[in-house]
């Protein structure tokens, strides 16, 4: 274990001294300095080599600025099946083999994610003629940047040419098996069976995987250690049982060689690693499939009880493979999973030990169906409490029916579902029968109805806003002392009292300021407004809505007070829809022209602003100043969308105002000027992305602004900003959601603290300043 350990550090100590480079050749020396003085001299190599691979192994994130927009030709294989997206058309995985300019040197043998009008058989080989995505990636807290590379089909050409991977067939296997299950299952359940069989969830909806996330059971979403190993149980044990039933003289001929355990074991691997195959070789179910695959071998050669070398071990084979996988989520919550559920048993065996040697008379009672039980609850606690504050950092919510839930449903998917799936799933590849499809079924919508009913529980879950990442580091470190230290008991409790210490500081030292976060949403509108008196208000959401809830999810909230529309383009009210379906929304506000396709619901209070209207609060006030009932743009407004009827608000705090102005243009802003001292706003949101239709110099003049936010994509097709709108903001800080990413301005006693996602982002450095500024920023938050 020590080889794997110093192996791992290796690689984290290559990867970190991007970011802390002092820090990170301190850690060495010092780690060094420890193997010297304990007299471990063959370690130090290894944590040399570790260092080493991960230097040899590293490919930094490829630029494709010069071919995005572009139509080049690639040759390789379709990975996946198809994904039908709600404009129509079928997202497909695509692996490129080869590529035919020297500009796509950086895309060859990696994945990319293609858009058409037809759906391809996976596993088969194509040179496609695609059209390069932009850069899509959207730069907001709570978002996960994500490295996917997309582009559009132009044309596919088949290359029959008879040669197909290994691992194609098994990806034609794992596109004709979700198909037959896609076709005969309705969606969630479809989503919820080739999730535990392929690890495909392309059908399930959004609400059910947020159910799933709130009863504390999404990792049965994701093939892993419990699948594997209940698996591995079945086959094991359906083997053994098939062997003890065997003629006498056979069986007693078979045993001459190896006992019904060894042979058991040696008939299940195969089996394990088609399984492992049918799942699509994803971090969980690979570092699953090992752990699994030596405890068999372990029987096999009489060894047991070295699950801890068997998960390094596994960490170690699947770093060697991919050593930027030791920093994905995948791996760090299926890691922890099951290293605290590993303590958690030698604990509960080091306690039967004790009181079996004590003879105590309340061990036998422990042995029967109480065990079970109390292990049951022992196991999903620790799995639970391992990966609680990786869950709270990314998902930003605790589930508190977790052990409930995991206790209830997850034997009846592990002991049922499971099985039953992949049996039919096995027999379907090899006859094209698919058994046992009614009871599945019933068993599936049984499972589903259980899920969504715990997850409406009061408080299945708790909202936990964004958190500094040294909290989670004060957590891990202080178990991490207590396992492989001393075990000194305090430590654990130590470090989690200082961790929740220091969360409650930090929660309780958020001021009652106002700060406006304007969101990089693309080419579109989305903002969030954290209002004095704690309520939020978001105008706009963007095209699609995610990423105004991600960030909402990133705040701990899970409730609008208000939700605004400007108008209806669908980049500033696309996403209305999802953020109604996923938030409770108190009011709804707009200018009363929009046509909604579903209407607020009768809980939601929906108001229609024109110019006039005032909402207080307690240190604010929010006027309406555009549009009125009488207003018509004489021009024609240059889209179906109303740019010119767009509601226009400004939001007056106790020292500065924010004006935002939808998408109106030139007629809309000649319209309002009059209004003189009320548009007057030390910070605007420039009106429609910056464009050349919207820049009217006596507007900005009235406005007279010190700060200018402008919304917009990055490499859009409009050509946004303009220059000439540019040319009227100089003079002005002005910052840019696809330059800076998200924006941030507070309104401060003193003035305006202003912060870009861009600043706030862990930045690689070589110097010692900008160290400095990444070791802030672990004690940072949004």
């Amino acid at each position: 274990m020590a080889f794997f350990i110093s192996f791992l550090a290796g690689i984290i100590l290559f990867y970190s001294s991007q970011y802390f480079p002092f820090t990170s050749i301190l850690i060495f020396l010092l780690f060094l300095g420890s193997l010297i003085f304990k007299k471990r001299y063959l370690l130090i190599p290894v944590l040399i080599l570790g260092v080493f691979y991960a230097f040899i192994r590293y490919a930094p994130e490829p630029d494709l600025s010069d071919i995005a927009g572009k139509e080049v030709k690639v040759l390789g294989a379709f990975s996946s099946d198809s994904i039908q997206t709600s404009s129509g058309k079928f997202l497909q995985e695509f692996h490129i083999n080869s590529a035919d300019k020297e500009l796509l040197k950086n895309i060859v043998n990696r994945n990319i994610f293609i858009f058409s009008d037809d759906e391809f058989e996976a596993g088969e080989r194509y040179e496609l003629a695609i059209k390069m995505g932009r850069d899509n990636k959207k730069r907001n807290p709570g978002m996960a940047e994500g490295n996917q590379i997309y582009a559009n089909l132009i044309e596919a050409r088949e290359i029959k040419d008879g040669k197909k991977s290994v691992s194609a067939v098994f990806e034609a296997a794992r596109a004709r098996l979700n198909r037959q299950i896609t076709e005969n299952f309705n969606d969630d359940s479809a989503g919820l069976v080739t999730a535990i069989t392929t690890g495909y969830r392309g059908n399930m909806s959004e609400r059910l995987k947020d159910a799933f996330n709130s009863t504390g059971l999404v990792h049965i979403l994701s093939i892993s250690g419990s699948h594997f190993g209940i698996f591995s149980v079945l086959l094991f044990g359906i083997f053994r049982l098939i062997i003890k039933f065997l003629p006498y003289s056979i069986l007693q001929r078979i045993t001459l060689y190896a006992t019904p355990s060894q042979i058991a074991a040696a008939l299940s691997l195969p089996i394990m690693l088609a399984y492992l195959a049918l799942s699509g070789w994803s971090i969980p179910a690979v570092r699953s499939f090992i752990m699994i695959s030596l405890f068999l071998i372990g029987l096999l050669i009489g060894r047991k009880r070295f699950w801890l070398n068997s998960l390094f071990f596994a960490a170690f084979v699947i770093v060697l493979w991919s050593p930027d996988a030791l920093f994905s989520l995948s791996f760090q919550l299926s890691f922890f999973a099951v290293l605290f559920i590993g303590f958690a048993v030698d604990y509960e065996r080091d306690k039967e030990s004790v009181e079996e040697q004590k003879g105590k008379s309340a061990s036998r009672f422990y042995r029967g169906g109480l065990q079970v039980l109390l292990s049951s609850i022992l196991l999903s606690l620790s799995a639970s409490l391992g990966t609680a504050p990786l869950v709270a950092y990314h998902f930003h919510y605790f589930s508190i029916i977790s052990p409930l839930a995991n206790l209830l449903i997850t034997p009846l998917i592990g002991f049922v579902l499971l099985p039953l799936s992949l049996l039919s799933s096995f027999i379907f590849l090899l006859t094209g029968h698919f058994m046992f499809n009614s009871f599945i079924s019933l068993v599936t919508d049984v499972t589903i109805y259980l899920v969504k009913f715990m997850a409406e529980i009061p408080f299945a879950d708790i909202k936990i806003p964004g958190f500094p990442v040294v909290a989670a580091i004060i957590f891990y470190a202080g178990f991490g002392f207590y396992f492989f230290g001393n075990k000194k008991k305090l430590i654990p409790l130590i470090t989690s009292f200082a961790m929740i210490t220091y969360l409650l500081a930090h929660a309780f030292s958020r001021g009652n300021e106002m700060g406006i976060t304007y969101l990089d949403v693309g080419q579109g509108d989305g903002a969030v407004i954290e209002l004095p008196d704690k309520k939020v208000v978001v105008i706009d959401t963007g095209k699609s809505g995610r990423e105004v809830s991600a960030f909402l999810k990133y705040l701990g909230r899970n409730k609008i007070d208000a939700l605004v529309i400007t108008h209806a383009d669908s980049d500033h009210s696309g996403g209305a829809d999802y953020i109604r379906e996923k938030f409770k929304i108190k009011e709804m506000w707009d200018n009363g022209r929009i046509a909604y396709v579903k209407n607020p619901d009768e809980k939601t209070v929906h108001r229609i602003l024109e110019r006039g209207d005032v909402i207080e609060g307690k240190g604010y006030k929010i006027y309406a100043l555009h549009p009125y009932k009488e207003f018509y743009a004489e021009k024609g407004d240059s889209d179906s969308g109303g740019n010119n009827s767009s509601l226009v608000l400004r939001i007056e705090g106790k020292n500065k105002s924010f004006l935002f102005t939808g998408d109106i243009e030139e007629e809309a802003e000649e319209n309002i000027i009059h209004l003189g001292k009320w548009l007057k706003s030390e910070i605007i949101k420039a009106p429609h992305h910056g464009g050349r239709t919207s820049a009217y110099k006596p507007f900005y003049d009235v406005v007279s602004s010190e700060v200018a936010v402008i919304s917009v994509g990055r490499n859009n097709s409009y050509g946004h900003p303009h220059q000439d709108a540019l040319d009227l903001l100089e003079g002005l800080k002005v910052f840019r959601t696809d330059m800076d990413g998200a924006v941030k301005i507070t309104e401060k006693d003193n003035g305006l603290a202003i912060k870009t996602y861009n600043d706030f982002r862990f930045s690689k450095t070589r110097n010692f300043k900008g160290e400095l500024r990444n070791i802030k920023r672990l004690f940072e938050v949004w």
